[in-house]
């Protein structure tokens, strides 16, 4: 498992599953940033579910 750090987040890159640890604003926003970014790639992310601190995106 991977992670770093951008802004007040901390992103986990698991095997399926990307986490997104940090402030609710912040990891939302970083989120969504991931969203646009793999939107058409070959494994575009949804939400998974989206905790006060914790959002988790997994493969559409």
């Amino acid at each position: 498992m991977a992670a770093s750090m951008h802004q007040n987040c901390r992103i986990e890159y698991r095997a399926r599953e990307i986490v997104i640890r940090g402030p609710a604003r912040e990891a939302r926003q970083e989120a969504h940033r991931i969203v646009q970014r793999f939107a058409c790639s070959a494994m575009p992310y949804q939400l998974a579910s989206v905790d006060e601190d914790e959002v988790v995106l997994r493969p559409v």
